[in-house]
């Protein structure tokens, strides 16, 4: 019998892995996701997902899918064993660049139903529960793999251009590779405590900055909170998972009589990177790939990020309008975006979980202190202890960034008028796919010529247009209605961007004359064939 034929695998059907499969359905890919279990996972792990990773949900054409299991952060406090506030974040008054909340919650079972029931919008996708991988082989055309059923000797053979590792931290296919995480365990352990409400009351956001209680707490949804409790060093990880312990832990913070317990587990917090993030056809996202801290939110972030950015590549490689190298830069790109996360996530835990009556009560006097100053005060109302990334090196202008360059940077996304009255996020004009955009106020000149590249690209040319201008914009143009586009192009001095399918900025330039983009583009991003990404989507 010959085997099944697929352009992708995917191992493992968690957020990172379905978010991937939504992805590549969109991008027309033909995909399996083989997951182990029978059914989704039943409860909530990653909690916090932040504007970048909501808008790659909107990508997916998933937005405002979640419902009752999402849950927008308010106000942030930072809490000592009294619950008095020494600082706060007012996310209300933050701004909003890529337009979504800068911080958000969610309830992981209610996530991964809306990924998979997103899955099902295309034939092209199909997910093999109560499947594991038993072997692969790899050659110059593609990957051999053998799907066994859990419970019987019943396999079948797979055959995949490509395969994606989404198992988790315990990875099978990593260790299959024969490959590493490199990196620190913490000493210590936290208690993940996750209980059901009757009603959407009280609602905490709020670092525990007690000497006696470190950790955080936090709505996920309107039915359901979530306490990530620092366990004493030394402390007997099975007694502190009993009953009566957990209750008079959250009694702290909620009547334990009005809530019910979910789920308590213990968690260790790593800092781990795997040493190879691409092994010939086998590529690692998501906790396959890298482990870090929860202190700033990130790790399912990173994993959504993983997804976003090697989906894109694989599309192109998969319908030759690109050549597989464009897939060396996923770990380029990937790996020092993560990296920096892990050492902000670090730093961050290694200030706010500082234990022992001492060192706890100085250092939330230093918060308070902090917390009126000036410039150390808006640095904390601005919560910029979660820095802006940029991608340092891989597929962009040069491959690599000069300092303050656009080049790698995140575009930011307003709601733009594309007719008259009507104001949506500007991923809704763009589409999918590379873009080219040209400033308010640009020439002719200008404007021909980042059409002449986006036909040459396969891609679509857009004219950013004024608040000022008066009636209906052209069916090229949009109208930039918050300002916000025209000082990117004020700030960075430039008249022409492209940005790459994932809203990262490829490169830019100033006048007519578009050369240096050209040339860095010529050969690496062909059009696309009939049948591509735009007309999938509109299909779905």
């Amino acid at each position: 019998m010959a085997p099944e034929t697929v352009d992708v695998i995917i191992v493992g059907c968690g957020p990172v892995g379905a978010m991937a499969a939504n992805l590549l359905g969109l991008q027309g890919v033909k995909t399996l996701v083989v997951e182990k279990e029978l059914s989704a996972h039943g409860q909530s792990r990653a909690i916090s997902v932040d504007d970048e990773a909501q808008r790659i949900f909107q990508s997916a054409g998933l937005e405002g899918e979640l419902g009752p299991g999402f849950h927008p952060c308010h106000t942030l406090r930072y809490l000592d064993d009294r619950l008095r506030s020494l600082a706060e974040v007012d996310f209300a008054n933050l701004d909003q660049p890529f337009g979504h909340y800068v911080g958000a919650f969610f309830q992981q079972p209610r996530m991964e139903a809306v990924l998979r029931r997103g899955m099902a919008r295309f034939e092209h996708v199909e997910l093999w529960q109560g499947r594991e991988v038993e072997s692969f082989v790899q050659d110059g055309e593609g990957i051999t793999v053998r799907v066994r059923e859990c419970g019987t000797e019943k396999s079948v053979t797979v055959r995949a251009r490509y395969l994606l590792a989404c198992d988790g931290s315990h990875s099978t296919i990593r260790r299959k590779l024969d490959l590493k995480l490199e990196g620190t365990t913490a000493l210590e352990h936290s208690l993940a405590i996750t209980v059901s409400t009757a009603s959407p009351e009280p609602d905490y956001t709020s670092y525990l900055c007690g000497p006696n209680r470190r950790g955080f707490i936090a709505r996920t949804a309107r039915d359901e909170m979530r306490f990530d409790i620092i366990v004493d060093p030394g402390a007997d990880l099975e007694a502190v998972r009993q009953p009566e312990h957990v209750r008079s832990l959250i009694s702290h913070y909620v009547d334990p009589a009005t809530v019910t317990i979910r789920s308590v587990n213990v968690h260790s917090y790593h800092s781990r990177i795997v040493d190879r993030w691409r092994v010939g056809r086998a590529f690692l996202l998501g906790d396959a790939a890298h482990l870090m801290p929860p202190f700033l939110g990130q790790g399912l972030c990173a994993g959504f990020r993983d997804a976003a950015n090697v989906t894109w590549k694989l599309a192109r490689v998969l319908d030759g309008s690109a050549d597989d190298s464009l897939l060396d830069t996923y770990e380029h790109e990937r790996r020092g975006h993560v990296s920096e996360v892990i050492k902000s996530s670090d730093a961050m835990g290694r200030m706010m979980m500082t234990g022992g009556q001492v060192l706890a009560r100085a250092r939330n006097v230093l918060i308070q202190v902090l917390y009126r100053l000036p410039v150390t005060g808006e640095f904390i109302r601005q919560f910029k202890v979660k820095p802006a990334f940029a991608l340092e090196k891989g597929f962009i202008l040069g491959t690599q960034r000069a300092k303050a360059a656009p080049e790698g940077t995140y575009f930011p996304q307003p709601r733009v008028e594309a007719t008259e009255g009507q104001r949506v996020l500007m991923d809704h004009v763009l589409g999918d796919g590379f873009v080219v955009l040209t400033r308010p106020g640009a020439s002719q000149d200008t404007q021909r010529e980042a059409r002449t590249l986006a036909a040459e690209l396969g891609a679509r040319a857009w004219s950013v247009l004024s608040a000022e201008r008066i009636g209906e914009p052209p069916p090229d143009a949009f109208v930039d209605t918050e300002g916000r586009l025209g000082a990117w192009f004020s700030r960075h001095d430039k008249d022409v961007v492209v940005l790459r399918p994932d809203r990262y900025v490829f490169g830019t330039a100033t006048g007519p004359r578009l050369d240096g983009l050209r040339r860095a583009l010529r050969g690496l991003i062909r059009p696309r064939p009939r049948g591509g990404a735009s007309e999938v989507r509109r299909a779905g």
